[in-house]
């Protein structure tokens, strides 16, 4: 399998037709049609139904074409590595949970790109699962998760700062006349609370109980589709502070006893950073003693 096949099997799956595909690569159709024909007997599996005017990918396809766009991913990257000049270019590859504190992380990859103008930056945001997931697959240099996370298998470094965890409800509920929600606030209250587990075990930690399942209407991965469900009246949303914008129909009020988090940039262990990694470490490390 070569990265050219790969190549032609991402194309053909973004185009939907061969021949679409085979117009942009400058390759006829045959020939095009026959390199995907030569994976699949090599594969042993097929990869397309071939309709009168369309393709579709197989449950194999899919996973393949997946999987390409990764690979190719990692190859352009290494090429772009091996092939750079002293004028430091690339691409730096970010993935952020929802928190202010990201700022702190966003201002050294500002600095590094008025630096180093041939640098690009992306930016994916998810939650920490979505992020360890690109991560060990080559898909980013960087992640930025909230603890409590797992980050036995990765190098990290601390973010300055701490979140503050509580409840974002609205303004019109009875608890909103409240300064600071207890454990006992929160009892029989329908609650929307993040997919991850974790946070799950901090709030029951918090609580000195576990809470019933039932209690539990929604789980949400990135909290602003769950502040929508929140301002609608389904629950009250388990999240951090600073993540309503410019919603005036919810409030959000911390937690008491208080439940703080710190944040952490973390990269895989074991793994050589491209130099624009490099440098923006080197630069988030000069803003940490700044």
């Amino acid at each position: 399998m070569e990265l050219r096949t790969l190549t032609y099997l991402v194309a053909i799956a973004d185009a939907g037709t061969i021949t679409a595909a085979a117009r942009q690569l400058h390759i006829t159709q045959p020939a095009l049609s026959r390199q995907i024909k030569d994976l699949e007997t090599e594969l042993g599996t097929q990869l397309f139904i071939r309709q009168s005017h369309a393709v579709t990918l197989t449950a194999d396809g899919t996973y393949l074409v997946n999987r390409a766009r990764q690979i190719l991913t990692l190859a352009n990257n290494a090429v772009s590595d091996l092939h750079r000049e002293q004028k430091l270019s690339g691409t730096l590859t970010i993935g952020l949970g929802e928190s202010r504190l990201n700022q702190f992380v966003l201002q050294a990859a500002q600095q590094l790109i008025q630096q180093s103008p041939d640098v690009k930056l992306q930016i994916f945001s998810g939650n920490a699962e979505d992020i360890f997931e690109r991560l060990d697959h080559g898909l980013s240099d960087f992640g930025v998760v909230i603890d409590p996370a797992d980050k036995y298998k990765y190098a990290f470094t601390s973010i300055p700062g701490v979140n503050q965890w509580g409840l974002t409800l609205p303004v019109t509920h009875p608890l909103a006349s409240h300064e600071q929600i207890t454990p006992t606030d929160i009892k029989n209250q329908p609650l929307l609370i993040s997919q991850r587990q974790p946070v799950r075990a901090m709030l029951a930690n918090w609580a000195g109980t576990s809470l019933p399942d039932k209690q539990f209407v929604a789980t949400y991965n990135l909290i602003y589709n769950a502040n929508l469900l929140v301002e609608s009246g389904l629950g009250l949303a388990v999240g951090i502070n600073h993540l309503i914008t410019d919603n005036q129909n919810l409030k959000f009020i911390p937690f008491a006893p208080a439940i703080t988090s710190s944040m952490s940039l973390i990269w895989l262990k074991h793994t050589p950073l491209s130099a624009v990694g490099q440098r923006f470490l080197e630069i988030l490390a000069e803003q940490k003693t700044d």
